[in-house]
């Protein structure tokens, strides 16, 4: 995997379990015990129906490229110029949410909207971050 540079995440009450599952290679997702809506990111009420029932799901963590985009300019300043470019995407997750994140692997530069991908956990330091690779059939 490339040397990648991360904002590493600020865990609260109600991100720390998504970020724990991260951690041991887990993409975990909310899902409302009421209307059965599965959701990314994580929150204390269901975005449908304003439920405050909710569970954890484990993900299988492939989905089809929703939109991506190359940033070829380091908005962070120095320490980031080693990063461009790279390609954030917008997932939409088989288990129905769209997560954003960063793509990684060797085939970043060939990325189209609707290639399979799959998470890809990367750790930085002391936590792993989702990403996602494209998946070649």
């Amino acid at each position: 995997m490339e040397d990648i540079l991360a904002i590493l995440p600020s865990p609260t009450k109600e991100t720390a379990p998504f970020w724990e599952g991260c951690n041991r290679s887990e993409l975990l997702l909310r899902a409302c015990e009421d209307c059965a809506q599965v959701f990314y990111y994580p929150r204390l009420y269901c975005p449908k129906c304003g439920s405050e029932k909710l569970a954890w799901r484990a993900s299988a963590g492939r989905g089809t490229l929703y939109s991506f985009t190359h940033v070829g300019v380091s908005f962070y300043g120095p320490t980031w110029e080693s990063q461009i470019p790279y390609t954030l995407v917008l997932v939409d997750l088989d288990d129905g949410p769209r997560m954003l994140s960063r793509l990684v692997g060797p085939d970043r530069d060939k990325v189209k909207i609707g290639d399979r991908v799959r998470v890809e956990f990367v750790e930085f330091e002391t936590q792993k971050l989702p990403y996602f690779s494209i998946v070649r059939e």
